[in-house]
């Protein structure tokens, strides 16, 4: 088949911006769309409502959100920086306008304003199962062998030997039967090259065993992969209790100090489920690729799958709202004040970044390739 015309399906908020490569290999960029960027921002302030009754003051609170923000509110923070002389005199409007340009516009790297994650998906074809297996094993050996690892397949050539390596084509006189005698002068700086990555390979190789780090066999989606696993340097968690720092909020349920971690009845607004931690590991595992029929299909999407939340991590709607009564007597007079206050929902609810919408569109990659 020709992958450069791979039809994906991905979820409605994800959108593809562009792709490059050949009838063989294709590199497809998409990117994800914020919720936060759907929605109007008023929503996100506490402001109030209007009422009919003098008696009665309404009040929107402000919806606690994830640490996770569309890109817009990158340059709107500068532009208000630059705006307001926190910047120096020579970051100007005019080059954060460049820089901007250059983030979101870029070809084959575009990442919109209203996106949170722009990436990759690579899928490259070979002429059958076992030359695309061994060019993924590749992957995981080139780091700590360089060039030393077998052809894709066990590929021979005339007059060479059956175990020959990458670093036998490379180094050896054969190229130069193919390259013009005008070339010849680079073949021997990149033989060159070569040879030194070789020479450094055994202690590269040494200081990745010694610092934890190894490339090792798996499955993915019930695929064959490659994994890299390294140690994680980030602690473990404490396991002494937190002490809360919120602080109580006054005046019309307004919800401004409110967190995500959710009010504890605080302005009325329901605190959010409690979930389990994440159990910590010592190590971090990344998939460089995975193998299905005679295709490889990984890129840095794939790489990142680990390191995503949830879609069940809990976090407030930016929708569905309740209504919070408090009636006080003053005077005889009896004064009511309504909250409206957003209530618990979780990241795939609320069309945040997670886990599960990133396996499905390697998983419907899978399956667009099982009917072709």
């Amino acid at each position: 088949m020709n992958v450069k015309n791979l039809k994906i399906e991905l979820p409605k908020n994800w959108k593809e911006t562009s792709r490059m490569g050949t009838e063989n290999q294709i590199i497809i960029h998409i990117y994800h769309i914020n919720p936060l960027a759907l929605v109007d921002p008023k929503n996100l302030e506490d402001h109030p409502m209007p009422s009919s009754n003098p008696n009665v003051s309404i009040s929107k609170v402000s919806v606690p959100t994830p640490n996770i923000r569309p890109l817009n509110d990158f340059y709107k923070g500068m532009k208000g920086a630059i705006a307001s002389g926190f910047m120096p005199k020579e970051y100007t409007q005019q080059k954060l306008d460049e820089l901007w340009s250059g983030m979101t516009k870029t070809k084959n790297a575009e990442r919109p304003g209203e996106s949170d994650l722009a990436s990759d998906i690579e899928v490259i074809q070979f002429q059958d199962e076992e030359v695309a297996w061994q060019a993924l094993k590749n992957r995981g050996m080139m780091p700590t062998q360089g060039f030393d690892v077998p052809l894709p397949g066990g590929v021979t050539m005339p007059g060479m030997p059956k175990n020959m390596t990458m670093a036998d084509i490379l180094q050896g006189d054969m190229l130069k039967k193919f390259i013009p005698k005008e070339q010849l002068g680079g073949l021997k700086k990149m033989q060159d090259a070569i040879k030194e990555v070789q020479q450094k390979m055994p202690k590269i190789k040494q200081d990745l065993e010694k610092e934890g780090t190894r490339y090792r066999e798996g499955k993915i989606f019930d695929c064959k992969a490659i994994f890299l696993d390294s140690p994680n340097h980030n602690s473990p968690p404490s396991t002494k209790p937190a002490t809360s720092s919120r602080k109580k909020v006054s005046g019309m349920g307004m919800g401004g100090g409110i967190n995500i971690g959710g009010s504890g009845g605080y302005s009325g607004i329901p605190p959010l489920p409690k979930m389990s931690p994440k159990p910590y590991s010592a190590i971090n595992t990344m998939c460089m690729g995975f193998l299905y029929k005679n295709f490889i299909i990984g890129g840095p999407l794939l790489w990142a799958i680990n390191n995503l939340p949830l879609g069940d991590t809990p976090c407030y709607s930016l929708t569905q709202t309740k209504e919070v009564k408090t009636i006080n007597k003053e005077g005889g007079v009896t004064l009511t004040s309504i909250s409206i206050v957003p209530l618990p929902s979780n990241y795939a609810q609320e069309g945040y970044l997670h886990k599960e919408e990133v396996e499905k569109i390697y998983k419907n990659i899978i399956l667009k390739l099982n009917n072709n």
